[in-house]
């Protein structure tokens, strides 16, 4: 199989010099760090594709939107990848499970396709991977991907692994592999406060006032119901348990995150008492309610210390507590401001 079907033009619409990257660096006001600046290097040479995986907070996604701003085409995409599984998903079934044509529709005009946070925990989704990897490949795009995790660590239940390897080799194979692993977390040192580092984990006490009763709607925004404390103009209250308690899924925190801008969840437990499968889904909503940049109140009665204690979340908890971690130290630096 022909895995990059590319031209000579298609090829020269992928490269970013290495000065791009600098010249980004400078409008921010950061200097790369050794780690960062090889990543850049492999980006602005890239043809077939690159995997940049690191621990938390080392500035993979920064340099995939230099690398992604300064692309000289249009005919590229970025998209987190809960989002991409959604729409490919609607996409088969409006072709009647034709994985391909549904791959031509997504990736129609598209000679680049940026995936944010690739990581694979789950069976089914490993399996789905198995196939839309190759046929991915197959459409001749050049694929970027940011994960916390290197190829060989995807998949790490050892029930499903070695199921699993074909697709880690293919990876291997055809995307050059890069470690961004500095020695600095930079959400701990960033000073931003906005979007989602503008929101507060706070305890009940120090909450806004709750929504009343007749306040309460229920949204479909995927089809099945959710139960809002309230759903007004640009504003969402939502409990814990209405939100990840209840089967629910990224779709539905997409679709919610389209709707309102700002978020409020409310009675959060430690996620050692929510238990696996309402762990995750928090951490997939943290995930979308990160990305999208969406400014969240979280109020529990568990500081943000003691949140991930005993949690059943081995694989995921590491980013979900750096990102949680940005919201509080905004937060009391916006405090230490107040008169």
């Amino acid at each position: 199989m022909g895995w990059f079907r590319r031209t000579a033009r298609t090829a020269r619409l992928h490269r970013v010099g290495p000065e791009a990257f600098d010249s980004a660096a400078q409008k921010l006001g950061i200097t790369l760090d050794a780690a960062q600046r090889q990543a850049a290097l492999e980006l602005s040479s890239v043809e077939g594709g690159v995997y940049l995986w690191g621990p938390v907070g080392r500035g993979k996604s920064r340099l995939v939107s230099m690398y992604f701003d300064a692309l000289p085409t249009h005919r590229k995409r970025r998209v987190h990848f809960h989002e991409f599984f959604r729409n490919l998903h609607s996409a088969i079934r409006s072709h009647r499970n034709n994985l391909a044509a549904a791959l031509d529709e997504l990736l129609d005009g598209v000679d680049v396709v940026c995936f944010d946070e690739f990581h694979v925990h789950d069976p089914a989704d490993g399996k789905f991977l198995s196939r839309l990897l190759p046929a991915l490949l197959s459409h001749g795009v050049t694929v970027v991907l940011t994960s916390n995790y290197p190829p060989r660590s995807l998949m790490p239940n050892p029930l499903f692994h070695d199921d699993f390897v074909p697709t880690i080799e293919l990876i291997e194979q055809h995307l050059t592999v890069v470690a961004v692993d500095g020695p600095v977390d930079y959400r701990t040192v960033s000073s931003h406060g906005t979007g989602f580092a503008a929101g507060s984990w706070i305890a009940p006490d120090s909450a806004p006032p709750r929504p009343q009763p007749d306040e309460a709607v229920t949204v479909a925004p995927t089809g099945h119901p959710i139960r809002l404390r309230r759903g007004a103009g640009a504003a969402l209250w939502i409990d814990f348990s209405d939100l990840c308690v209840d089967t629910t899924a990224p779709a539905d925190y997409l679709a919610l995150a389209e709707r309102f801008g700002h978020w409020v969840i409310s009675e959060i437990p430690d996620l050692r008492s929510a238990g696996r499968e309402p762990s995750q889904r928090f951490a997939n909503v943290v995930d979308v309610l990160y990305d999208r940049d969406i400014t969240t109140t979280f109020i529990s009665t568990v500081p943000l210390d003691a949140f991930s204690d005993g949690a059943l979340l081995p694989h995921d908890i590491e980013r979900i507590m750096s990102r949680l971690v940005t919201v509080r130290r905004a937060h009391l630096l916006r405090q230490q401001h107040l008169p």
